[in-house]
């Protein structure tokens, strides 16, 4: 069965909350970035700049709950972003306590939706339904990697007892599939106990192809007959993006995927793809290849990579995030110092800081945002960054 790519909706894991965070929960200023709904005021005790965000409950009531920011000392990293007054109420209302674990969801600026896991790691229920009627959720549970989870992963107790017994719905069967962020089919093998039940054989290699360690976040959900579809969280708890390139590398193979390999040392296989996005294979020669290889080289060339950025409040007042991928792509693989300029005729420049998180990069600091001020930069404006070294580029504002 195909799937098709689709852009993920922003999301943040926290587990197994801790009783602080059950009045002041901590967001990674990636979430929050997406989150704010701006026009937010100054906190008159701690300097904070205070919005009111709307947090959609489990139950469907809607709260108001603070989003905080304190900015920190030089104006660098973005500041630090938290969930305040209202959300220990949203908290209590749901009987969200020590143990439990929660996932937000932005729906669009100013409005996110939250679930919510019990200790025993599943997602919690809390109302009955009517007989008859059956929960619009499908079961999951969550699961915060530790170092035995590498080897083998054990499902939660409840869990098991509640979904994955001996039923006609339920086989009993010594495999499960996991249905991966890269939209792959992988088969695992069970370990099957009198009341536990452990993802054992393929597992390891499935961590291992998703780059995933101790802290990675997991969030399964029951598709039923032994199916399960996962989404990754990093460990900042923001959700692990995976490119569609990555899924082109995997291959399918009787026990899951695996890393293509080479046809031969005098064959190059190249895929194509018609309209229709049918791949087929052709087997060029090793002379094609080299001219084919000189004409991408000669293309690369002649056509430097850019991308464009349209500024909003949070690029002027915090940081300009960039793709983690694209500044792979041209070398920005660690903090340095990058030098822009709006004309290649001028010796004016302004050197910023780049710094780099999880999924991304971006500029930051005072003397990013005096470049926003030396140029006028507003909100709406439309920035295209051409780069021409990779620590210099020449930006053209729209």
């Amino acid at each position: 069965m195909a799937h098709s790519a689709r852009r993920l909706r922003p999301k943040f894991a926290a587990p197994s909350l801790s009783w602080s965070c059950l009045h002041k929960l901590r967001v990674p200023a990636e979430f929050a970035a997406g989150l704010d709904p701006g026009a937010g005021v100054q906190g008159e005790e701690d300097g904070a700049e205070q919005r009111e965000v709307l947090v959609v409950g489990p139950l469907g009531k809607v709260w108001r709950v603070e989003l905080l920011c304190q900015q920190q000392d030089g104006g660098g990293g973005g500041g630090v972003w938290w969930l305040g007054g209202g959300w220990a109420e949203l908290a209590a209302a749901h009987g969200v306590g020590e143990g439990w674990s929660v996932v937000l969801r932005r729906e669009r600026r100013g409005v996110a939706t939250v679930a919510a896991f019990d200790p025993a790691c599943c997602l919690a229920r809390l109302c009955t339904p009517r007989p008859g009627v059956m929960f619009k959720n499908r079961p999951r549970f969550i699961k915060l990697l530790q170092p035995d989870d590498l080897e083998k992963m054990r499902v939660p107790d409840k869990f098991v007892q509640e979904h994955l017994t001996e039923t006609e719905s339920c086989p009993s069967s010594q495999t499960a599939i996991i249905l991966s962020p890269l939209s792959k089919f992988w088969r695992v093998e069970l370990e099957r106990g009198q009341s536990d039940v452990l993802f054992k054989g393929g597992w390891a290699r499935f961590l291992m192809a998703h780059d995933l360690s101790q802290g990675n976040i997991l969030v399964f959900r029951y598709e039923g007959n032994m199916v399960f579809s996962v989404e990754v969280f990093l460990q900042n708890g923001c959700l692990k993006e995976y490119t569609r390139a990555g899924a082109l590398i995997l291959t399918d193979d009787p026990n899951g995927p695996r890393t293509g390999t080479p046809q031969s040392g005098n064959e190059l296989v190249v895929a194509t793809a018609s309209k229709k996005r049918k791949y087929t294979k052709r087997v060029v020669s090793p002379n094609s290849a080299n001219k084919v290889g000189s004409q991408c080289k000669l293309a690369n060339t002649l056509r430097k990579p850019s991308f464009k950025k349209q500024i909003n409040r949070y690029s002027l007042k915090s940081f300009l995030a960039v793709k983690r991928t694209f500044c792979s792509s041209i070398g920005l693989v660690s903090a340095c110092t990058i030098k822009l300029q709006t004309s290649m005729d001028s010796t004016r420049s302004w050197s910023v800081p780049f710094n780099t998180a999880n999924t991304y990069g971006y500029i930051t600091g005072p003397r990013w945002k005096r470049f926003c001020r030396d140029n006028k930069l507003k909100e709406g404006d439309l920035c295209t960054f051409n780069i021409v070294k990779t620590t210099v580029w020449h930006v053209v504002i729209n």
